[in-house]
């Protein structure tokens, strides 16, 4: 399960937590993430099926990136003949507790491996 930025959704703490139904992790993450973005969030706002699912957590669901993928049709960015964008890049910069290397080397390796 690879969101369309590269993340790896099955890794995230926020999919984990939602698909066991800890709702003691999602209010641990929600007070993590709440410190981390300057905000405040509820557990229910952290709770996340992935990225290609319709339950997305408060941080993934304007993702402009995701919504770009989406009305392209595609399934990760790498699918694009435009990546790496300017879009990505910036929504790369922009984490604060995700490492954008990983999820670049991810989508690098699904290009490799269609070539």
């Amino acid at each position: 399960m690879i969101a369309y930025c590269g993340l790896d959704c099955a890794g995230c703490e926020a999919f984990i937590a939602t698909r066991n139904e800890d709702y003691e992790a999602l209010m641990g993450l929600a007070e993590k993430w709440g410190e981390n973005h300057g905000t405040y969030y509820r557990p229910q706002d952290i709770e996340c099926g992935g990225c290609q699912s319709d339950r997305l957590n408060e941080y993934c669901n304007g993702c402009g990136v995701r919504e770009c993928g989406l009305s392209h049709g595609f399934e990760i960015c790498a699918d694009c003949r435009d990546y790496p964008c300017d879009k990505l890049h910036k929504e790369w910069k922009s984490w604060h507790m995700a490492d954008w290397t990983k999820a670049k080397a991810t989508l690098d390796e699904r290009i490799s491996e269609s070539d």
